[in-house]
């Protein structure tokens, strides 16, 4: 999203009333007089509508009829630490909601804005009530009005997951054809066991209930016991695609040995000053920015696009670095436009 394009739109002054604004309301905007986190359901609707759309953006310090720059007439809005937002948003809605938020000047007047990017995991839906947000609804954006999604919007929004899952499918399927089905693993959730020629891990039957599968990146200081791996472990080469351990069992007593975490860079070769140089090469309108870093952002999250290691193992507090694989670049085609060779 270009964000300076979408200014010139949105702050497009009428001649005659210098303070007056000619945009309206729209799918990818809405405007609001001032901001108040009392209202932070009614904004919470707006931005799942605006995530489960195409995006767009809150802008508050504009009275809407008509509509008047008026600027912000507090601090409220800059003083609102982004992830305070970020865990209200978590806490009704999933997925997880990706966003910006920050302000700018116009016309001698600070403006505030919320931008929602488009979600890559829809339908965004609401997972408890809170006022103006009811448990289960999914809200999409109509021209001007949020509002729960009608039959046609939902029917296409399932066709265009199903049809994403399909591909994620043919991807999955080509990399086996590379790598040979006698180097690939199954991981059987009902038993506990991954099989392949490599190798068995095989997890104890009583942790198997214990167990909950996460998405990768998104761990919370409060959550379930680490579990570790014991025994006989050589190193786990990832892009082969396989477990190539021998036996190993996974244990949660706290007296056994974890073993050292292993260099994966081979699946994951690109880290963000590589990541940057292939995007900015392979793009024509590729910038370093809000966009580029919100995005990156969201992906972290996925396992085949990135991992998160620590640079001291040892040390779980300390520093950590992302490393991002080549199917990233597939999601950022959706936003850049590729160099014409």
């Amino acid at each position: 999203m270009d964000h300076e394009i979408n200014f010139i739109k949105i702050f497009n002054f009428h001649q005659d009333f210098p303070n007056r604004i000619i945009a309206r309301e729209s799918s990818w905007i809405e405007f609001k007089e001032s901001f108040n986190w009392a209202s932070k359901s009614k904004y919470g609707k707006t931005i799942s509508a605006f995530a489960n759309n195409k995006g767009g953006y809150i802008v508050f310090g504009v009275k809407p009829n008509p509509k008047e720059l008026v600027g912000l007439q507090s601090g409220n809005f800059e003083d609102i630490d982004e992830s305070k937002i970020t865990e209200y948003l978590n806490s009704v809605f999933s997925p997880e909601i990706n966003f910006e938020k920050f302000t700018r000047k116009v016309l001698d007047k600070i403006i505030g804005l919320i931008f929602v990017y488009e979600s890559l995991n829809k339908p965004v839906i609401c997972t408890k009530t809170d006022d103006d947000i009811k448990e289960a609804e999914i809200y999409y954006r109509y021209n001007a009005r949020s509002e729960k999604i009608k039959y046609p919007e939902l029917r296409t929004m399932i066709d265009k997951a199903r049809e994403q899952e399909k591909k994620e499918w043919m991807k999955h399927m080509e990399r086996i054809s590379r790598i040979g089905p006698t180097n690939t693993a199954i991981l059987d959730i009902s038993n506990g066991k991954i099989e392949g020629k490599g190798g068995t891990l095989l997890i104890d039957e009583k942790l198997i209930s214990k167990m909950t599968f996460i998405k990768e990146g998104k761990f919370k200081k409060e959550g379930k016991p680490v579990l570790k791996l014991v025994g006989d472990v050589k190193p786990a080469i990832v892009t082969k695609g396989i477990v190539d351990v021998g036996h190993v069992r996974i244990t949660d007593n706290p007296a056994d040995p974890a073993i050292r975490e292993e260099t994966i860079l081979e699946y994951y070769p690109l880290d963000y000053r590589k990541l940057t140089a292939l995007l900015r090469e392979r793009y024509s309108d590729f910038k370093i920015g809000r966009k580029y870093h919100g995005i990156r952002k969201e992906l972290r999250g996925f396992v085949q696009y990135c991992k998160t290691r620590l640079l001291d193992p040892s040390n779980p507090k300390g520093s950590s670095k992302d490393f991002f694989s080549h199917d990233i670049v597939s999601v950022f085609d959706k936003y850049y436009t590729k160099r014409v060779s």
